[in-house]
């Protein structure tokens, strides 16, 4: 089934699953374990929650859509490099898996779960955009997502014709009540690097995570974190990932954010399943590689 077939149509796509075409295509699940929307454009997830529950995913009311942009929310695909690269000068930061049109080739739905199957452009049509070079001209790529009462995605890269250093990050943006008040659990013993403004290179963590300014990190775990906000638990298990990335702008660096409110730097708090830095994966020719995310909400 190919993106061709699937026109606004209902005809052509499982109950639960709209698409809505436009400058800025989407596809729309609502069933009785959940609802959300994935924007084609960067194959972005912009919204999940499960049956009953508030919103799981942050976005910006600044945030602008469209191919080439993208998303303040949400969760953007950051890859095949993280911020600007292993060697510092890559662009555009955080790799142009995030700005190109996807194409969506299967959808399905199993129980009240729906899933759909997103791939890459190939290279040949984003050739222009900035930083490309050093990419294999044959990579590509596949994204499952799933929604139901649990949130999974999948990412799978792979490097047909020769070997490629790949670091990616699923840059999930959760919906949190207070930042200053949330912890995070999951995470104690782990080495990090922080990477904000007079952040140290190596670190260690002690016990739960709590945040008191800006704050860049990237943790050596391959972990589940759960993230405690008062009698709310945002649960993200991973499979696949070296690295978990948890970020937050803090006052002064959202201010200088076009696209993202003022104040809206306290009620995100970004956990990101990712293979970064030290973390980063060595795809040997003809090889894939597998990162995942699941999250689930519980209340206590």
């Amino acid at each position: 089934m190919d993106d061709g077939d699937m026109s606004t149509r209902d005809s052509a796509l499982p109950d639960g699953l709209t698409r809505h075409d436009g400058d800025a295509p989407s596809l729309v699940v609502d069933t009785p374990a959940g609802r959300g929307e994935i924007h084609l454009d960067g194959a972005c997830v912009t919204r999940w929650a499960p049956a009953g529950a508030d919103e799981v995913l942050f976005l910006s009311d600044r945030s602008r859509y469209g191919e080439g942009v993208a998303i303040r929310g949400g969760v953007p695909l950051c890859a095949p490099w993280f911020a600007t690269g292993r060697t510092k000068d890559r662009g555009p930061r955080h790799g142009f898996f995030r700005t190109v049109r996807w194409s969506l080739t299967e959808a399905r739905r199993d129980d009240d779960d729906v899933t759909v199957v997103l791939e890459l452009p190939p290279l040949t049509r984003i050739a222009d955009v900035p930083g490309v070079t050093g990419v294999p001209a044959d990579l590509t790529a596949t994204y499952t997502v799933t929604m139901g009462a649990q949130l999974r995605m999948a990412l799978t890269i792979t490097s047909p014709s020769e070997p490629f250093e790949l670091e990616e990050a699923l840059h999930t943006y959760l919906r949190v009540s207070d930042v200053t008040t949330v912890r995070l659990e999951g995470l104690d013993g782990a080495r990090y690097a922080d990477r904000a403004p007079g952040g140290r290179a190596v670190n260690a963590q002690s016990g739960d995570v709590t945040l008191l300014r800006e704050t860049d990190r990237v943790y050596a775990s391959s972990e589940t974190v759960t993230v405690v906000d008062g009698d709310r638990r945002l649960v993200v298990a991973k499979a696949g990932s070296n690295s978990t990335v948890v970020w937050n702008p803090w006052e002064r660096k959202a201010a200088e954010l076009e696209d993202l409110g003022d104040e809206e730097w306290r009620t995100m708090l970004c956990v990101e399943t990712a293979n970064a830095l030290a973390g980063r994966v060595s795809l040997d020719a003809g090889e894939s590689h597998t990162m995942t995310a699941t999250i689930s909400v519980r209340e206590d």
